[in-house]
């Protein structure tokens, strides 16, 4: 049997699948930009609270986040979904400084399509203390302070 693929999808045909292996970092980083839009987005509506799907990744930047100061505190939770699933979620209590959102001026650096890596002599040259660059290293997700201390360079994420 011969299949006819289309790109129009109103026209009878399937399109066939992929034979590309999905890169494991692009869906971790794809989690991880939600979780920051989402944190993000839930800071400039001033929400009390925020609640993330659980992942490995995601867990760990939120405990940077918790112990960087970013972040009021958090907790991982068990919900039932619509199919009787047990799922894990993060519950964020979101940080205020003088009533003004702490995740208005989050910056996403690399993205699934342009993955940014720097090393230790690039990070300590676009280090600011103003600003805190978060980065994937091989000891896990660090900030700029770190990297610089252990002189080590890895995958800019994003900054605050």
């Amino acid at each position: 049997m011969v299949e006819q693929w289309t790109e129009n999808p109103c026209v009878g045909g399937s399109i066939p699948p992929l034979d590309i292996p999905l890169n494991i970092f692009v869906l971790m980083n794809i989690h991880l930009i939600n979780l920051l839009i989402t944190l993000k987005n839930a800071s400039l509506v001033k929400k009390e609270k925020v609640s993330v799907l659980f992942t490995s990744i995601s867990y760990e930047v939120v405990n940077l986040l918790f112990q960087e100061g970013f972040v009021q505190s958090f907790h991982v939770k068990e919900v039932k979904n619509s199919s009787k699933l047990i799922q894990k979620e993060i519950v964020i209590v979101l940080r205020y400084l003088y009533d003004k959102p702490v995740f208005k001026n989050l910056k996403i650096i690399s993205k699934p399509s342009c993955v940014r890596y720097a090393s230790s002599n690039d990070i300590s040259k676009l280090s600011n203390k103003r600003r805190v660059l978060f980065i994937s290293t091989n000891k896990g997700i660090t900030t700029d302070f770190f990297c610089k201390y252990n002189k080590i360079g890895g995958v800019l994420l994003f900054s605050l």
